[in-house]
């Protein structure tokens, strides 16, 4: 009697075919995961920015506003920064806002003959989100979801509250 032929089935590619399209499924799997949450991250984080660059600009209106009505009186010097806490109650980010002025004299006043006194005011509002009293906040400055937006502004008034020009 012949032996007879062995025959080998030809099996077990499909096994490594399989656990490799397994691999590559989980991994795709796993980098759109990480993509989904660094796109909501990003868009938080953006959110937070624009909330605190318009809150800086409100603190930035707020000293205008007080200029307008009092003069040189409504600028308390950057001695003494003002945290305005209605922005605190209302968004979750705290504003403090800063006022210096210089007065300079420039040309005469053509009625009265006297010089024309000009004050520059430069106003900075500072937004932030930390635990602080005021901002910026240093201490919270390290944490991933502080956001700080800094607005400086200068103004010219004369001392009867017109503009400069």
């Amino acid at each position: 009697m012949t032996p007879r032929p062995y025959r080998r089935r030809a099996g077990g590619f499909a096994y490594i075919a399989a656990i490799v399209l397994l691999i590559v499924v989980a991994g795709m799997a796993t980098a759109m995961v990480r993509l989904t949450a660094s796109q909501q991250n990003t868009a938080l984080t953006a959110a937070l920015t624009a909330r605190a660059g318009q809150a800086a600009r409100g603190g930035v209106e707020w000293m205008y506003y007080k200029l307008a009505n009092n003069g040189t009186a409504g600028c308390p010097g950057s001695a003494a920064p003002t945290t305005l806490t209605d922005f605190k109650a209302d968004t979750g980010l705290l504003v403090t806002v800063t006022c210096t002025y210089y007065t300079y004299f420039e040309g005469q006043d053509p009625t009265s003959g006297l010089a024309i006194s000009k004050n520059i005011f430069r106003v900075e509002a500072v937004a932030c989100n930390g635990t602080a009293a005021s901002c910026p906040d240093n201490a919270s400055a390290t944490s991933p979801d502080y956001t700080e937006r800094r607005r400086v502004s200068l103004v010219c008034m004369l001392n009867d509250k017109s503009d400069c020009y």
